[in-house]
């Protein structure tokens, strides 16, 4: 069995506390624990002492007047009662990817799912940096007709092939592409930059779809303490975090001054795949993402365009995807299915009432993972 490392309690505790300290930052919290050993010790040392280390002024005067506001019991029982959970960057389950950009953030907030976010471990107890790539679905809060279909298409295409879908939550593209996800019974993780509690949520009209990713096996997080408002300084941070986790990055439908274009630019910064729709000359929503792809990003019509460049066979992996869906109905009459096989002969070799049959090679062939030969005959695709 692997071995997980997790941060004692109580530094996690102090951890939290300073995390739930206005203005500070990944950066900071490093400093913090590199200079006094500890975030217990950094904590509970004289205001003073915060003097002798390279923080900007804002911070220090941060840590000197506003934490004595925090009590951190308190605030780690609120995270009990919020029902959050809590991932730290030393953690074996920390998003692997995560950890190769600049500053990225030492403690995970969220709710819903949190084994979405856990790497597979291998036979041998390590991490397995193969599994299905994240992709990261963003745009304008204000879409065409023409970009809420593309989007939702492509998204739906996307988690057929297994993907999980990244996006921030937004109006518009970003909750277009969490609907999807949803609704293809697909994985969705939505980023935020705010508390992750149902308070904090923004958008506040999507408080709603954020319940329904967590209570759908997806998950809901954010870097930002329980409480944390969505002020616009955390947009940028949280978009980092949005490419940071991703393989890449697909923009549907951007301005030429737009928040999804902060995410592709951090998404070069950190190495990933840049994505765009291309949309009409005509089109102000079009603007930015025609612009990245002059610039070089990967232009997109379907999901097949995103799983090419990422060495990941559409069909086959559509086909391996719904295969793992499969109930035992399905999986008995899939085994069956390896030869053409008729309707008669099918019941002969299993206990199904002809409904039961017609409606499960119904779903089969939905999946695409038989198909009808005709007269009633069937084999596997």
């Amino acid at each position: 069995m692997a071995t997980v490392k997790v941060v004692e309690l109580g530094e996690l505790k102090f951890l939290n506390a300073f995390n739930a300290v206005p203005g500070v930052g990944a950066a900071t919290l490093r400093t913090l624990r590199d200079s006094f050993g500890s975030f217990e010790s950094a904590w509970n040392a004289n205001p003073s002492a915060y003097d002798a280390f390279a923080l900007d002024s804002p911070v220090r005067e941060a840590l000197q007047t506003r934490k004595r506001a925090i009590d951190p019991d308190r605030a780690m029982q609120r995270i009990v009662q919020e029902k959050i959970w809590l991932i730290t960057d030393d953690e074996d389950f920390y998003p692997p990817l995560l950890k190769e950009i600049p500053y990225p953030p030492l403690i995970l907030y969220g709710r819903g799912n949190k084994g979405l976010l856990q790497t597979k471990i291998d036979t041998r107890g390590k991490p397995n940096l193969e599994q299905r790539p994240w992709i990261a679905v963003v745009g304008t809060r204000r879409p065409t007709p023409y970009g809420i279909e593309a989007a939702e298409t492509i998204t739906s295409q996307l988690v057929q092939a297994g993907i999980a879908i990244v996006s921030g939550l937004a109006s518009g593209i970003d909750a277009k592409a969490h609907s999807a996800a949803l609704a293809a019974q697909g994985s969705t993780i939505a980023v935020l930059g705010s508390g992750v509690e149902p308070s904090s949520v923004f958008p506040p009209e999507n408080r709603g779809l954020a319940e329904r990713i967590t209570s759908s096996g997806g998950a809901v997080i954010s870097e930002y303490a329980p409480g944390t408002p969505a002020v616009k300084e955390h947009f940028p941070m949280r978009n980092r975090i949005i490419s940071g986790v991703s393989r890449g990055t697909l923009v549907v439908e951007a301005r030429e001054k737009s928040g999804a274009l902060i995410t592709a630019r951090y998404a070069l910064e950190q190495n990933r795949e840049v994505f765009a729709v291309p949309g009409s000359i005509f089109s102000p929503t079009s603007a930015g993402t025609n612009k990245l792809i002059q610039e070089g990003a990967k232009p997109v019509a379907r999901a097949a365009d995103i799983l090419e460049d990422l060495g990941i066979e559409y069909e086959a992996a559509a086909r391996e995807s719904a295969t793992q869906s499969l109930d035992q109905k399905e999986k008995a009459l899939l085994d069956l299915l390896t030869e053409p096989i008729g309707i008669d002969a099918l019941k002969a070799r299993t206990d199904f009432t002809t409904p039961v049959m017609m409606a499960t090679l119904s779903m089969l062939e939905l999946k695409k993972l038989v198909r009808n030969l005709g007269g009633n005959t069937f084999q596997r695709t």
